[in-house]
Formats: C-alpha cells, sequence, structure tokens
C-alpha cells in the first residue's frame, strides 16, 4: 500500500485497451425525472443501502492522489473490491473527479481551505478556486469470489488472471477476449469518487446479483484507505464502501432507477446521521518527552455527493442541491445551517456556516466555542427537488494530533448512519460503451 505512493508513478500515458475508455465531461447536478420502464418478470424484492454488505452498486465517495504533496502530506488510496458470489462477474465503473483548480491558472490545483490562508494559497493574485469535473469510466472481469486490489494513483494495468489461469480456466479477460484495466486516475492531485455498477460478464448491461444467498442483491462490496505519508510518519483511514443493493426488478438499460416507483436499486436514505466531536474539542493528551502536554483539537471533514448522475450527457450547469443541518448538543439544543453543493463537496465542519478557513470558525455552531459540550450530531437532509428525490451520500473523517503522524495529524474515517426513505427516484445515468 504505501509502496504505491513512494514509488514512481509508471505506465501513465498507457491507456486501457478498451474504446469506452475516455474523458467527458460531466453532468454534477441532480438529475430529476423517472425512468419508463418496461415489463419484467422477476418479483420486486427487499433492497437496502448499506455498508456492510454487497450490492449491485458500489461507491467510494472520497478518493485523493496526491502523490508529490502539493495540498498536503503526500497521498493515495488503496481500494479492494470483491465479488462475494460463486459466478463470474463484471463491473462498469466511473473515476468522478472534482479536483478544483485556479481560475486565473487552470494548470494549478487547489482547495478553497487552503486558499483561505496565506500561509498555503497556491493562486496567483485574483484568482479563486474554481470546481471542475470530469468522469472516466472503465470496466473489468472478475472470477468467482475474487478480491482485486490497487491504488488510484496507479490503478491496475495486469489482471492476477489475464489469461485462463485460474480454475477451472477462469479469466480476468472480458467477454471479447480484451484484458480487463483499471486506469490510473488521470490528474495528480485528484480529487473525487469512485462508483461501480454490476453489469452481465458477457453484455456488460446492468444486472442483479448472482447469488441467491442475498436474493440476487449484488454481489460488489470493499473499502478504501487514504494513506498519507511525509519524513517517513505514515497515517491511514478506512472506510467501507456504500453499496445500493438491487431488487431484482432491472430492465438492463442504462438508466438505473434508485429507489421510488419501479426502483431497479435501493433508494438513497432520507437523513444521513452524523455522531462527532464539535471542531476544536480537546480530547485527550499525549506524552513528549516524559511530560504530557495538551493534544491539540479534533476537527471533522463531511464529504457528500449526489446520487443522481448523468454520464451520458455530461454537463454539469444544471443546478445542485441544498443541505440542510439540524446539529443537537450534550444538552439536546437544536442548531440548524444549510449550504448548497453540485457534484462533491469536502468541507470541514466548523465552515459549513462560516467562510473558509480558520479565522472565524470559533462562531460555528459546529464549533466547542458555541456548543459548550465535546460531542453532538448533525442529521443531514437533501431538500427535495421537483420529482428527483435529490438524495446524497457521504463520509465523514476525523483529525487530531498526535506525535507520529504526517505533519503532526493523525485521522480516522468512518462511513455515516442513515435513515427513512423517499417516494421520489434518483437515477444514474450510464455513458453508452462505444463500439
Amino acid at each position: 500500500m504505501i509502496g504505491h505512493l513512494l514509488a514512481v508513478r509508471k505506465g501513465e500515458d498507457v491507456m486501457s485497451t478498451m474504446t469506452a475508455n475516455k474523458w467527458r465531461g460531466m453532468l454534477c447536478s441532480l438529475v430529476a425525472g423517472l425512468a419508463v420502464l418496461g415489463s419484467v418478470s422477476m418479483a420486486h424484492a427487499a433492497a437496502s443501502v448499506a455498508s456492510d454488505a454487497s450490492g449491485a452498486i458500489i461507491i467510494f465517495p472520497k478518493i485523493v492522489v496526491d502523490t508529490s504533496g502539493q495540498l498536503g502530506p503526500r497521498r493515495d488510496t488503496e481500494i479492494q473490491i470483491t465479488n462475494t458470489s460463486n459466478s463470474v462477474i463484471a463491473a462498469k465503473c466511473y473515476w468522478v473527479e472534482a479536483t478544483s483548480h485556479c481560475s486565473n491558472d487552470l494548470a494549478t490545483a487547489c482547495t478553497p481551505e487552503r486558499e483561505a490562508s496565506p500561509d498555503t494559497h497556491v493562486c496567483p493574485t485574483g484568482g479563486i478556486c474554481v470546481a471542475q469535473w470530469n468522469e472516466h469510466d472503465f470496466r473489468f472481469t472478475l472470477t468467482k469470489r475474487q478480491p482485486i486490489a490497487f491504488s488510484a494513483g496507479a490503478g491496475l494495468q495486469d489482471f492476477p488472471l489475464s489469461g485462463s489461469r485460474g480454475l477451472g480456466g477462469q479469466s480476468n479477460n472480458n467477454s471479447d477476449g480484451s484484458p480487463s484495466a483499471i486506469p490510473p486516475v488521470v490528474d495528480d492531485p485528484w480529487f473525487g469518487e469512485l462508483k461501480c455498477v454490476e453489469v452481465d460478464p458477457t453484455l456488460f448491461t446492468p444486472t442483479i446479483g448472482f447469488n441467491p444467498g442475498n436474493n440476487g442483491a449484488g454481489d460488489l462490496a470493499g473499502h478504501a484507505t487514504i494513506v498519507s505519508v511525509n519524513d517517513g510518519d505514515v497515517d491511514a483511514r478506512k472506510y467501507n464502501g456504500i453499496v445500493l443493493q438491487s431488487t431484482t426488478i432491472n430492465d438492463g438499460d442504462d438508466t438505473l432507477v434508485i429507489g421510488g416507483p419501479n426502483a431497479e436499486y435501493a433508494g438513497c436514505p432520507n437523513v444521513l446521521i452524523l455522531d462527532h466531536f464539535f471542531d476544536n474539542a480537546i480530547v485527550g493528551s499525549h506524552k513528549t518527552g516524559g511530560s504530557f502536554s495538551v493534544n491539540d483539537p479534533v476537527t471533522t471533514d463531511l464529504t457528500v455527493i449526489p446520487c443522481s448522475e448523468d454520464f451520458r450527457l455530461q454537463e454539469n450547469d444544471l443546478g445542485g442541491a441544498t443541505l440542510q443541518f439540524l446539529v443537537f448538543n450534550e444538552f439536546e439544543q437544536r442548531f440548524s445551517a444549510s449550504t448548497n453543493f453540485t457534484c462533491f463537496k469536502e468541507i470541514q465542519l466548523s465552515d459549513i456556516d462560516t467562510r473558509y478557513g480558520t479565522g472565524d470558525n470559533n462562531k460555528s455552531i459546529f464549533n466547542v466555542n458555541v456548543q459548550g459540550t465535546l460531542t453532538g450530531q448533525t442529521r443531514i437532509r437533501s431538500v427535495i427537488n421537483g420529482d428527483s428525490a435529490n438524495g446524497v451520500l457521504g463520509i465523514a473523517e476525523r483529525f487530531f494530533g498526535c506525535t507520529s503522524g504526517p505533519d503532526g495529524i493523525c485521522s480516522s474515517a468512518e462511513d455515516l448512519h442513515w435513515t427513512g426513505s423517499r417516494t421520489q427516484s434518483d437515477q444514474i445515468i450510464l455513458s453508452p460503451d462505444l463500439p
């Protein structure tokens, strides 16, 4: 894992042999409208969104690659994906990039938080940090019960069973004879998500799962680990991939109906729930030079992505989602805030209702100086938009001071809790495979 990060990235000019792999602009808004489904012969089955089970869609909300340390410690993300069934399966995947760049220097990557500080900003004078989005799609085949592991910065150009070397002649080659390959992310630094959809291993069209043990709910499971390295210090934070299980209703077209009427996959939750320390809470101490000193304050970052994405129209100017936050402290006092986002939003909690940077964080309702208690709970809900459920998914990351972490910071990552469902649908519209 660490070796991927420290090694020189090789083969960056090697593209997948599949003609479907290409960069495109993408729709970074929440898609309205429902798919018109044809008749199906299978009965509707219960399905759920989960982080501790397998499913027909797996989503990793935050992937980061910054192997040169341009925007902090050197980082890469190790990804594990497993076929949990006793059948050969295939997946169609999307690297969804959300890296921001300077408005007056498009070659320079940036983050709004770092631009808010004169010590870390990188944009030329007058520039602002502007979000930009692209997607890069690829596909691969997995044999029975096969796990794979790869880093986002290096990809996986040579699968373990590239020929017929597996038990019973199983192979990672695709049905058309092309080798499976996972290309590395194209940019470095790179921020975004990874989304994979289970598809038929012969036709590469969306399908239900092949495992009767979970009623065909899907066969993909996995984890992501963000690894940071600096001056020999290493920190790793790991979270589970979020899966949407199949309802066993699937017409095989490129419009995937997520929740609501005629759902092909489990709907995204109505409310996300985050239990957390309030920013700048002091939660312990560490020993330095034979004596104890106060630990650095704890902060929490939230990353959210939309459940609806259109990889076919490749547009990003059709609006976004409004997120509403209800915050409860240990006295059960309630506070509220809201913010907007389109394709991807990573933000420190205290920046949700204040300006980016640390200058006024102590005025935020997510800060211990306002709340007066160490911990609290935040309930996150997106505003429904017309006929679209506008569902969201996400993860949280906690950062705290330590003597052994890169730049004196250690971290953990965690999946959010969730509750409820919506009567409307979200949609994921896949890009077509090119001949």
